[in-house]
Formats: structure tokens, C-alpha cells, sequence
């Protein structure tokens, strides 16, 4: 009988021990949903603001803007990088150049994401990262025929 009540003690023990790890997965999961989406098509974007920026250059030019948007709504983040020109070729071996692009990293665990600006294009922005009790920055890759830059902002 005692040995008996020892196994179904141990049982609960376990059964409880594998709900509480659960919970925390789900909790977990549940708070990186946001995790690769569209800012737009959420509607983080809506009331979102620019919490840190840097100019993209180097010494022989000023090629734009980069941007750590972020959602107070969604406590998400991404990025956004705005040229001061229009994208030209690039991307392929005859244009030469890589095409523009910016990333959002996330600092705790280096999730990243990117956007590519492509020929013709003067702006893109990343999908999201969630960002709440974390910080995350932005950074610019920029190749062109007035040379290379690759900036990014502060953390936030």
C-alpha cells in the first residue's frame, strides 16, 4: 500500500513537473509571435516611432538613412533603410554592386532579419522582431559605385 501511494506521488509529481514546463514553453512561444512578420500587415506599424537612427555613409558619400522603428503596441521592432537616391543596378554579376540592404538583430538571442532594396526602389524595411524587455538594433549594407558603408544604429 505505501509503495503504492510512493508511485502515484511520484506520478503527480511528474505529471505536474511536465504542465509547469509547458506553461513556460507556451508562455515563451506565445511571446515571439510576432517574430517575422509584416509591420504593415499587422498594424504594428500603426503608431510606431523611430527610436534610434543613423546616417549611412562613408567618406566619399551619403547614401541614407537607417531606422530602428518600434511598436509600443506590439513591443516588436524592425528596420527600415531609406536611400537618398533611387536603387540602380545591382545584385547580379554584370551591375557590379550588391543591392542595398538592412537588418534588425535581435541582442539576446541574434535573431536577424532583412530587406533588400531592389533596382528601382528607394526604401525597404525588415520584418519584426519581438522586442519587450529586450534591446535590438538596426544596421545598413550598402555597395555602390562611391564605395561600401555599413552602419548601424544603437540598441534600443
Amino acid at each position: 500500500m505505501r509503495s503504492r501511494m510512493r508511485n502515484f506521488a511520484r506520478a503527480g509529481v511528474v505529471a505536474g513537473g511536465l504542465g509547469l514546463a509547458m506553461i513556460a514553453a507556451t508562455g515563451g512561444a506565445q511571446a515571439y509571435t510576432y517574430d517575422g512578420s509584416d509591420p504593415s500587415s499587422t498594424g504594428c506599424s500603426s503608431g510606431a516611432t523611430t527610436v534610434e537612427s543613423a546616417t549611412v555613409k562613408n567618406s566619399n558619400a551619403t547614401f541614407g538613412t537607417i531606422e530602428l522603428r518600434y511598436s509600443l503596441a506590439c513591443h516588436t521592432a524592425w528596420a527600415r533603410l531609406t536611400l537618398n537616391y533611387t536603387q540602380g543596378a545591382c545584385g547580379n554579376a554584370s551591375a557590379g554592386y550588391d543591392c542595398a540592404h538592412a537588418y534588425v538583430i535581435r541582442n539576446n538571442d541574434g535573431r536577424t532579419y532583412s530587406c533588400t532594396i531592389s533596382q528601382g526602389q528607394s526604401q525597404c524595411y525588415t520584418p519584426m522582431v519581438y522586442d519587450k524587455g529586450l534591446t535590438s538594433f538596426a544596421q545598413a549594407a550598402i555597395d555602390s559605385a562611391a564605395g561600401s558603408a555599413n552602419t548601424r544604429t544603437a540598441a534600443y
